[in-house]
């Protein structure tokens, strides 16, 4: 397997390269993203191995501009930070895998063959971020969504509380709730929230 390594720190990208050379064929190590860009244009390659943070342009898009001249080519995205929105962006942007760069030889080693064989590897800390960073649905009850309806058809706090045999404090109530449910302050923020969340039909 050909790997491609980038970072704009020197001696980290060859300390990298002394990892993987004694399994893997380092084609390229390079420091500049539009160097290993045009290399890569030029040579096969299976895996590109790139920092996020980079001056003149991020991993993310390096890859992405890889992808088109090779289609098949894989990617693993290095990082300082464990921001769980750079690992879903990298994700959605089609890499396979996202480590930091505290990472050991023997992970590198293990996400270098789950990536190879088609998997999709994060490591276990990001993992763990990604899942605590999940917003749960909203669920709302059955009156809830009642109330809600009537909001969105700009009924006064009195008429939903004519129409549901309701008194003007109840309906309130719901109302609140919904506010603070969806996370939201205006009449115009529920609505566009609720249509974007299927909360109603």
């Amino acid at each position: 397997m050909k790997l491609v390594l980038v970072d704009d720190h020197r001696i980290l990208i060859e300390g990298m390269s002394i990892l993987l050379m004694d399994k893997y064929d380092i084609a390229g190590i390079f420091t500049e993203p539009q160097l290993a860009l045009q290399f890569i244009k030029q040579h096969r390659a299976d895996v590109l191995i790139t920092d996020y943070e980079m001056p003149t342009m991020n991993g993310i898009q390096l890859f992405k501009a890889a992808r088109e001249e090779q289609p098949l080519l894989k990617g693993i995205l290095l990082s300082m930070h464990d921001e769980a929105v750079v690992v879903k962006q990298a994700m959605k942007e089609g890499l396979h895998g996202f480590l930091l760069k505290n990472v050991s030889k023997q992970e590198l080693n293990t996400a270098l063959e789950k990536v190879i064989q088609g998997h999709t590897y994060v490591s276990a800390e990001l993992t763990q971020k990604l899942l605590r960073s999940e917003t749960p649905p909203t669920v709302l009850s059955e009156r809830e969504s009642q109330v809600l309806r009537f909001i969105i058809k700009e009924y006064s706090n009195k008429q939903i509380a004519e129409a549901l045999f309701l008194s003007e404090r109840t309906v309130e109530t719901y109302r609140k709730n919904l506010f603070q449910k969806t996370n939201t302050s205006s009449v115009v923020g529920l609505i566009k929230y609720a249509y974007a969340n299927n909360l109603v039909e």
